[in-house]
């Protein structure tokens, strides 16, 4: 492990380690805010282990306190504004996350598809990440085995990091799901499992094939589309291009990973039908959204 000594403000200490070339863990104490190093990272999951102040994202703030839980992307426009000296537990992801892991034991599907839908489908404003106060009591005890984990640093710390962060994220996308339906009601009760199992499936084709769909929740092949379109008042092709393009934004917002390879990652045919779908439904193409055009 090594001790960074942070520069700037008053700052007590600050410890990053890389734990795993998919994720990095630091504990970072404050008394005034000064600017991170964080290279590399499109993703940061922030708990708050002590002290109260206000987070400031793109100019909008929201109050912190001691067992906060938020989410942070690569916002340009961040920082704490430190009432009480403040210490935090960053959890970064960075792009090398979506690198391909063959030679990993672990399985990684479940990763892949639970950050790129928080990806796509957060709303990156301030504030906690999760309302529900029976929710928030599992991920903070999740949170706390990964703290513990960090400071033992025995030689299956990483590994039990690592798979206890599998379930955080899948806990922290079944909560962004509930904010991303909030307000709509479906007449059948089935339409909301559904929607769920096509959002987290979404780069999987076989899954969330018409065909495979309409056998999972026995519903007749031959009247899947008008069933979907009229529960959710747009087709089936649409929800999945739109749900497609939501994460190619903010890949290309949030990540260094090459066009061509995102384009291919979520199912299009290469970049620039990537790009044309992107730019009839946004307005702006890969390269215009990467380099912050407006």
């Amino acid at each position: 492990m090594g001790n960074d000594f942070c520069l700037g403000g008053s700052l007590y200490f600050c410890m990053m380690e890389h734990l795993h070339d998919t994720f990095a863990v630091e504990i970072a104490e404050y008394q005034d805010w000064s600017d991170r190093n964080r290279k590399n990272n499109f993703f940061e999951l922030v708990y708050v282990l002590r002290g109260t102040g206000l987070q400031s994202v793109n100019y909008v703030k929201r109050k912190y306190a001691k067992n906060g839980i938020f989410l942070l992307p690569a916002a340009k426009c961040h920082a704490y504004i430190i009432e009480e000296p403040t210490r935090f537990l960053f959890i970064r992801f960075t792009g090398s996350y979506f690198a391909s892991r063959g030679k990993d034991q672990i399985d990684y599907s479940s990763w892949f598809s639970h950050l790129n839908f928080i990806l796509g489908n957060h709303d990156r404003f301030p504030g906690e990440i999760i309302s529900d106060p029976v929710e928030k009591s599992r991920v903070k005890r999740l949170l706390d085995v990964v703290l513990s984990e960090y400071q033992r640093k025995d030689a299956c710390s990483a590994f039990v990091i690592q798979n206890t962060l599998v379930s955080v994220l899948g806990i922290l996308a079944h909560n962004i799901q509930k904010k991303v339906l909030q307000g709509r009601t479906f007449k059948d009760s089935r339409f909301t499992e559904l929607i769920n199992f096509i959002s987290f499936n979404i780069l999987d084709p076989e899954k969330i094939s018409p065909a495979y769909l309409s056998d999972k929740f026995n519903i007749a092949e031959s009247y899947f589309s008008e069933y979907f379109q009229r529960n959710a008042a747009e087709r089936f092709q649409d929800f999945v291009l739109k749900t497609r393009l939501q994460i190619a934004e903010s890949r290309a917002i949030y990540t260094s990973t090459p066009i061509t390879e995102i384009a291919w990652e979520l199912g299009f045919t290469d970049s620039s039908h990537l790009n044309r779908m992107m730019k009839k439904h946004f307005g702006r193409g890969m390269r215009e959204l990467r380099k912050g055009v407006v």
